[in-house]
């Protein structure tokens, strides 16, 4: 959609900010800028809602979102959209995946003998380390995870229905095999590449736009009234989604063409420069 709207209640064209994560405002080092915590509370004091839509689970997204000045009743959208729950712990809304789709995906991974992850409410299960996830997850320490010889067979064997699952290569094999694992999972789960080397597989309604969409019906915000701002394959939706989508370096061009509008990268404050510029009139 693009930058065109009616009626400016608080003075800006928007009524609701939708802020990705890693590559948009969070940097690799993990670091987050003055001048991005600063922006995103300009677009508070000018009566914006805000909220964190990210792939990470709550424990990481509501740690990272307290750095950007979010608190208490504040929701974040976290798990790639499947879950919404706010700062003091209120789930809105879960959504989770079939058992048997769950154990679909995971044998698929299995056969190609990759790296794959089960996401549950405070848990990850994996199975033993690949070369691919010693070398890209050594740097991304996570507590409460377990890793067993089989997911597919912890999950078929009573094991919690995953909120999401997630298969970790080197980035530059990925391109060989996600291309088949979207045409398998094809109108059944919704599988996107989120870093280079992660893909996120999850429920057709577990993703940024659907979690959008249902905050904005929870709060009577148009759609058109939504800016969002995203880097990732797992962004394009929720950038197509809002009423301005802003493509904050573009992982992909992809990412760049569902955004209305391109911004410099994480590494040279792309939001904080657009924001400012936006409260600026």
């Amino acid at each position: 959609m693009g930058a065109e709207h009616r009626g400016f209640r608080n003075g800006l064209a928007f009524d609701l900010g939708a802020f990705d994560l890693d590559g948009t405002v969070l940097r690799r080092n993990l670091r987050i800028t003055r001048k991005t915590v600063a922006a995103l509370q300009g677009l508070r004091d000018s009566g914006m809602r805000l909220v964190v839509a990210t792939g990470r689970r709550f424990e990481d997204a509501s740690k990272f979102a307290g750095r950007l000045g979010f608190t208490d009743d504040d929701p974040v959208i976290c798990y790639g959209g499947s879950m919404v729950r706010t700062i003091n712990g209120e789930t809105l809304l879960h959504r989770k995946l079939p058992r048997d789709l769950g154990i679909e995906v995971l044998e698929w991974a299995a056969s190609r003998d990759l790296h794959a992850r089960i996401f549950v409410d405070g848990r990850i299960i994996t199975s033993p380390d690949t070369p691919a996830a010693l070398e890209h997850l050594r740097s991304y320490p996570e507590p409460d995870v377990s890793v067993v010889d089989s997911p597919a067979d912890w999950l078929r064997d009573g094991g919690e229905e995953p909120t999401k699952l997630v298969i970790v290569d080197f980035p530059d094999d990925i391109g060989g095999w996600l291309e088949a694992a979207q045409k398998a999972f094809s109108g059944r789960l919704f599988v996107t590449r989120s870093l280079p080397h992660y893909v996120e597989v999850g429920g057709l309604e577990g993703t940024k736009s659907k979690a959008l969409e249902f905050l904005c019906g929870r709060w009577g915000i148009e759609q058109e009234r939504v800016l969002a701002f995203g880097d990732a394959d797992n962004d394009i939706d929720m950038l197509r989604f809002a009423g301005h989508g802003v493509a904050v370096g573009g992982m992909t061009g992809e990412v760049r063409e569902a955004a209305d509008e391109v911004v410099p990268g994480v590494d040279e404050d792309g939001v904080a420069r657009y924001v400012e510029k936006l409260l600026k009139g």
